[in-house]
């Protein structure tokens, strides 16, 4: 932070208040005008508090003589060590919307070749015409999703680890592996998005019962080979302390001792930790058709981020997909 310019340092906080959701306002080039949420310590019987403050900020010695009471912001400063501790404590969790520039014909294109490839297509409850879906008219809304970051740790006396990213829809319960990498190349936006947003059907209490089980079916579908080695080793050194004991004639309870250190040592198991978590929200593009009665409704939703079709279905989601 030592070689940071005074307009580097400026970019570095507005960029800081954007994220959190701060409200600013700039006079001129030199003062920053920021409403932050600050934490009170507590006083004696009174628990810490949460309170809205206005601060004054500046960025160089001449500026700060030019409007007095406000807060000189430089490397090594309290606060730019505040905003950034602030970061550090709000980088577990983001809410995010992603954008999308995408024309209908391309949309078209995209979904029919989906559609060529296998993917599911709608069931027909009517003996009678498919209506024609209008793919000119397309509307647009945004889907939430819980993302979802987990390290699981594999350990015996050896130790891997992997990362496993889950996103789960927060309308059908659906999940989807390798989340993260899907969003990689489109724009992130912090905050929630302007316009039409899904309705969530699942509390986040219903979406981490979600993750759990979807982390316990990825565990367990791993292949055993680890556990089996790990087995070999344990019996190996089990076998050579036995017959350390045994030769020597030694006690026994130290001996079981020993033992029992042995088995915690190779013992399989599998560690989980949450690294960080998101609320996303991905454009959702619908087609309406007009059926043969004159009733207009939905044909797909398509997630273009996701290159996914939903079909309308009436019935909630059970977030069972197992990730693969």
């Amino acid at each position: 932070m030592q070689k940071l310019s005074p307009e580097e340092v400026r970019e570095f906080i507005i960029e800081t208040l954007q994220v959190s959701g701060a409200s600013y306002r700039e006079v001129g080039q030199d003062l920053l005008l920021a409403e932050v949420t600050v934490e009170i310590p507590p006083q004696f019987f009174n628990p810490a508090r949460l309170e809205k403050h206005t601060l004054n900020l500046v960025f160089t010695p001449e500026a700060g003589a030019a409007y007095p009471g406000s807060e000189l912001v430089v490397p090594g400063s309290y606060r730019l060590s505040w905003f950034l501790e602030g970061l550090r404590k709000r980088g577990n969790f983001t809410l995010q919307h992603f954008l999308w520039r995408r024309r209908p014909e391309e949309l078209q294109a995209e979904i029919e070749e989906l559609q060529t490839k296998g993917a599911p297509k709608k069931e027909r409850t009517a003996v009678g015409p498919t209506p024609k879906i209008d793919w000119s008219a397309p509307e647009v809304r945004m889907r939430p999703y819980l993302l979802a970051n987990f390290t699981l740790s594999y350990r015996t006396d050896e130790l891997w680890e992997e990362l496993l990213s889950l996103g789960l829809d927060m309308v059908s319960g659906e999940i989807t592996p390798k989340f993260l990498p899907l969003l990689s190349a489109a724009e992130a936006v912090a905050g929630i998005p302007a316009g039409e947003i899904q309705t969530p059907q699942y509390s986040m209490e219903e979406a981490f019962t979600l993750f759990q089980e979807a982390v316990q079916r990825w565990a367990l579908s791993k292949e055993g080979r680890w556990i089996e080695e790990a087995r070999q080793r344990y019996e190996e050194e089990l076998y050579c302390l036995y017959q350390y004991y045994h030769d020597d004639r030694r006690e026994k309870v130290d001996f079981e001792h020993r033992a029992r250190e042995l088995y915690d040592q190779f013992r399989p198991r599998v560690l989980v930790q949450l690294v960080n978590l998101g609320l996303i929200y991905l454009p959702e593009v619908s087609y309406p058709v007009v059926t043969p009665t004159g009733r207009k409704q939905v044909a797909l939703y398509y997630l273009p981020l996701l290159k996914k079709i939903i079909y309308p279905s009436s019935t909630r989601g059970t977030g069972s997909k197992s990730p693969k």
